[in-house]
């Protein structure tokens, strides 16, 4: 019978552990919903990286050029050795465009030469991060405050409208983002008392 009775509030702590990480999961849910755009996709990494981010070391070979060494006999650890192959040229390193601030959009241009603009949106409902690119607006996260929830609303690729809605529905602040006439454009709007 003790160890019946020294059992229950184990049980009860993993009991009250579970239902709490259940909470804090739905609770977080809608939370990380909105941390990722639906319109992404997942880019491998040696896709992400492109061949300008390898750049080779002064008096290092290219790791493509590094041949372990037999074993010794000696028991002393293989040390590397390069091969007798030809090292490839250095990969030209391209540096991209420093970054300039127009109109409060953050524009930096890629190694494609388009444009592309970001701006953070701050509101009393939320905060929202914005990316335009090629005209297609799209959020890159939407973060609501302690007592609002958020909520996203795109018609068509060059607008796009973040809603901070608060929990009991009287005020609203809607970011309104758009590439309107060759640039971007976007403005904070409170609606409700």
């Amino acid at each position: 019978m003790r160890v019946r009775r020294a059992a229950v509030p184990v049980l009860l702590w993993c009991l009250a552990t579970t239902a709490s990480i259940a909470v804090a999961s739905l609770a977080l849910r809608p939370v990380l919903h909105t941390a990722v755009p639906s319109d992404s996709l997942p880019v491998p990494a040696a896709e992400a990286r492109g061949p300008g981010d390898l750049i080779p070391q002064p008096g290092l070979p290219p790791p493509s050029s590094v041949v372990p060494a037999p074993p010794t006999s000696g028991g002393s650890p293989a040390t590397p050795r390069t091969s007798g192959a030809a090292t490839p040229p250095p990969a030209k390193v391209t540096t991209a465009a420093p970054a300039r601030v127009v109109d409060g959009w953050t524009v930096t241009t890629g190694g494609d030469g388009v444009d592309t603009f970001l701006r953070s949106f701050r509101s009393e409902g939320g905060d929202a991060v914005i990316r335009i690119r090629d005209g297609a607006v799209s959020l890159v996260t939407a973060t609501p405050r302690d007592g609002y929830s958020v909520s996203r609303g795109q018609t068509e690729p060059n607008r796009l409208v973040v809603q901070f809605i608060s929990n009991g529905g009287a005020a609203a602040y809607l970011v309104d983002a758009m590439w309107w006439q060759g640039a971007p454009h976007g403005t904070v709007t409170r609606i409700g008392t």
